[in-house]
């Protein structure tokens, strides 16, 4: 009788060991799965910090693209104007001064091909998959429209448009949130215009060239 009750007694703690293992076991499940939320929300904040720097490395690239485009538009430029000068000068032979002087003043208000003005445009996917960096003065060059028409123009048509400055304090607000859990990726760019506090244009999507 008292072996039997020794034996219960002894099935008695192991029951209690049991119910603590798995009481343990649960508990370490949990923060195994919160690591693993930790981990992939980290992957993701990785995801969206490659995505920046490889659009970070081609608005440089665009940049000294710009750069070559400005001068060799200059040198042709200066060229150009020294030829015009002495054919006016030698066409106008009564009258030289006047002749330069008209050509002068038509040439200082001949508009000026712009140069220089990079940003990033992200289309209706969204971040990281849908957006690129784009020269906005070559697009102007090629259509030979101003800037500013070239960015609303791309606005209307459901694209959102950023100064590297303002994607980058953009990027770092999308990795905070996506660390703190209340974003994951893809982010549309309905979600990011709403993020930025920009109004989401409804417009058909159109495709933009960017070399």
């Amino acid at each position: 009788m008292e072996g039997l009750k020794s034996f219960y007694e002894h099935l008695r703690n192991l029951r209690s060991q049991a119910e603590k293992l798995i009481d343990a076991g649960f508990g370490l499940n949990a923060l195994f799965a919160e690591e693993e939320t930790r981990l992939q929300r980290e992957d993701e904040a990785s995801s969206l910090r490659v995505a920046y720097g490889t659009i970070a490395e081609k608005l440089e690239e665009l940049r000294g693209t710009e750069v070559s485009a400005s001068y060799e538009d200059s040198r042709a430029n200066s060229i150009l104007f020294v030829t015009g000068l002495v054919r006016e000068a030698i066409i106008s032979k009564d009258n030289r001064a006047s002749a330069m002087k008209d050509y002068l003043v038509r040439k200082g208000t001949e508009r000026k091909q712009p140069f220089g003005l990079v940003m990033v445009c992200i289309g209706p996917r969204g971040l990281p998959d849908d957006a690129k960096a784009v020269s906005i003065s070559q697009l102007a060059r090629d259509s030979n429209r101003p800037e500013p028409e070239i960015v609303k123009s791309l606005r209307e048509n459901g694209y959102l448009v950023f100064s590297e400055e303002t994607f980058s304090y953009l990027i770092d607000r999308l990795v905070d949130d996506i660390r703190q859990g209340t974003l994951c990726l893809p982010v549309s760019a309905k979600r990011v215009a709403e993020i930025a506090g920009l109004n989401w244009p409804k417009s058909s999507i159109k495709i933009v060239p960017t070399e």
